[in-house]
């Protein structure tokens, strides 16, 4: 009897111990990130940044001066070199408060308030300023493959829609809650909500949402990662790997340091996450390693 007692106790102990070990190793992110390196810190409130493939240069939006009104002009867009190097600091000037960043043949469309800016990335002209009528805070904003954009509205809650020229209310009540980072994958869009932490898929033939991941707070920017797999940026400092299930994972903690992680992007052919810290005033490019 004392021996069946005891061997039953040291399966229990088995088991629990595979339980916990099973537990511990599920917890551990499938990847991790290693800088790769950092631009100086010239420059002012960048709030997003994107690659350009074609011309093989990195684009940041800079709010500069956070004023009352938020329309001081004193808004701009900087070019870096693949490396970190200020090409040309004040490229596009003349903007308000430029946040989210998008490319789409030769265009880079900003979200700049209450408009849609379009600027030629051939020449660094503006090529067009498209207002969203009632808009606030035009902030996250995406591109599908036949040019039309999108753009959260963070205050009014709300996506706007530009094509051929006009933006209009593409869904007008996001469940109450402040949409910011948008991403246009295939037949579907990912929108991170800022306020509740939640990130949810969103049908663009229905416009319903679809819970996928939460615990995210003050969410902000939304980078691909392969295979159903996410990066998204909590403004606050910090940086989660989501994989296609929804489960999510911190891959990066600078909240410690006082560095914002704003609007991230994944730039593919350098293989390097791209994160504009905000109040840091750096961009600072991160290798994404699998464990």
């Amino acid at each position: 009897m004392r021996i069946l007692l005891q061997n039953a106790f040291f399966v229990f102990l088995l088991v629990g111990l595979n339980s916990c070990i099973g537990r511990l190793f599920s917890s551990r992110a499938p990847v991790e990130l290693e800088q790769a390196w950092a631009s100086d810190n010239t420059l002012r409130t960048p709030e997003s940044v994107v690659h350009d493939p074609l011309r093989n240069t990195i684009y940041v939006s800079n709010i500069n001066e956070q004023s009352g009104t938020r329309k001081d002009g004193d808004g701009f867009i900087s070019r870096l070199s693949t490396t970190g190097q200020i090409e040309e600091l004040y490229w596009v000037s003349g903007l308000n408060d430029p946040k989210g960043t998008a490319l789409h043949n030769n265009v880079l469309y900003v979200a700049d308030v209450d408009e849609i800016v379009a600027i030629s990335t051939q020449t660094g002209s503006v090529l067009g300023k498209y207002k969203a009528d009632n808009a606030r805070d035009l902030n996250g904003i995406t591109v599908d493959n036949n040019g039309n954009v999108f753009v959260t509205d963070s205050d009014q809650r709300r996506i706007y829609q530009l094509n051929n020229g006009r933006v209009s209310v593409w869904v007008d009540n996001t469940r109450r809650e402040n949409p910011n980072g948008i991403y246009k994958e295939g037949n579907r869009m990912i929108v991170a909500f800022m306020n509740s932490g939640k990130i949810r898929f969103l049908d663009p033939e229905t416009k319903n949402f679809t819970d996928w991941t939460d615990g995210i707070k003050s969410a902000d920017g939304i980078a691909e990662a392969g295979d159903g797999n996410y990066l998204i940026s909590s403004w606050d400092g910090e940086i989660f790997y989501v994989n296609s299930n929804g489960k999510n994972w911190s891959v990066l903690n600078t909240r410690g340091q006082n560095m914002n992680t704003a609007d991230i992007s994944y730039a593919e052919r350098l293989g390097v996450l791209l994160v504009p810290t905000f109040k840091d005033n750096r961009v600072v490019a991160y290798r994404v390693r699998q464990r």
